[in-house]
């Protein structure tokens, strides 16, 4: 399991094997060609069930998700995928 806590505050726990998915791949494949929508995609595969938790943390006062700041924190979370590898 990868855990940790990205800046603003949202803690996460995940199978490292959630990164093993081809799946996954062609949509990062997707972002990198431009499909600026491939990013829903993404947090469903890699977040899962604490998708919802995700966009309650990062919900505004009116209501909304920003996508940029979502998009940080799936950065944030891929980096601790990083970290963790390394420290392996």
């Amino acid at each position: 399991m990868v855990t940790g806590t990205t800046s603003s505050g949202f803690s996460f726990s995940l199978d490292e094997k959630v990164l093993d998915d081809m799946e996954l791949v062609d949509t990062l494949a997707q972002m990198q060609e431009g499909d600026p929508l491939a990013i829903s995609a993404v947090v469903r595969m890699v977040l899962g069930d604490q998708r919802r938790a995700l966009y309650d943390h990062l919900r505004t006062a009116d209501g909304r998700v920003p996508a940029s700041a979502v998009s940080e924190e799936i950065r944030q979370i891929f980096d601790a995928f990083g970290k963790a590898g390394k420290n392996s």
